[in-house]
């Protein structure tokens, strides 16, 4: 991946236009959404002042989006789907995050930008937000390669969401907290075990770029009035 590309929190109210912008030109181009649907792919989640969403930039340009969605009153976006499954894992006080709005402009070496922003997103949500739960919606095709890649495990049986034209769509989990837990039982890692780990994993640095990129950076909250230009947008 090109070292020139940064993952960060968009900023702004432009920031977040523009990026759900090539998410909503992206979905359309692989038929993910209809091409006569409005001008903006509407996103409640997206509106919690506690959510945010990641722009993958060179420069000015923006390359590709992912957000972490939080939980909010037990309501991501993948309980519209799959709420029943979601209440049997009995979450509780749980810190849960759903990663989605991931998008990236077609060209030479998209499927590497996919994987990182996503090993991305996994470092921030483990390593600097210490959530409990990640969640995520994907095509039924590409749950294989977020299994090998991403600890993820399937919940429940695949749907077809009515959202996205009906694709058969399945439900991915990670149960961070016992990986956690299985970690601090191994004496020889310390209070320490989760930096031993990622400098056994070669992840170190990446752990030091995200948080560097994403924590300490300003990153756009949605008052009142951005939340109804922006749900004006999605309803033209």
């Amino acid at each position: 991946m090109d070292d020139t590309i940064t993952i960060a929190p968009a900023r702004e109210f432009l920031d977040f236009l523009k990026g759900m912008e090539v998410t909503h030109e992206e979905y359309r181009r692989v038929g993910i959404v209809k091409q006569k649907r409005s001008l903006f792919l509407y996103n409640e989640g997206l509106l919690n002042p506690n959510s945010t969403l990641f722009l993958a930039r060179k420069e000015q340009d923006i390359l590709g989006t992912i957000s972490v969605i939080t939980n909010l009153n037990k309501r991501m976006p993948c309980t519209k789907l799959f709420g029943e499954e979601i209440n049997a894992l009995n979450l509780g006080r749980r810190k849960a995050v759903e990663l989605g709005t991931l998008s990236v402009k077609h060209q030479s070496d998209s499927d590497n930008l996919v994987f990182m922003l996503y090993l991305k997103m996994m470092i921030y949500t483990i390593f600097v937000e210490k959530v409990d739960d990640i969640f995520i919606q994907v095509k039924d095709k590409a749950a294989p390669f977020y299994v090998r890649n991403f600890l993820f495990k399937k919940v429940g049986q695949s749907k077809q969401h009515p959202d996205y034209s009906d694709l058969s769509a399945t439900l991915l989990r990670v149960d961070v907290k016992r990986i956690r837990e299985k970690i601090y039982e191994q004496k020889c890692y310390g209070a320490m075990g989760w930096q031993r780990m990622l400098c056994e994993l070669g992840l170190l640095q990446q752990y030091r770029s995200v948080y560097q990129q994403c924590h300490g950076c300003q990153r756009f909250v949605p008052d009142q009035k951005d939340v109804e230009v922006y749900q004006y947008l999605c309803n033209l």
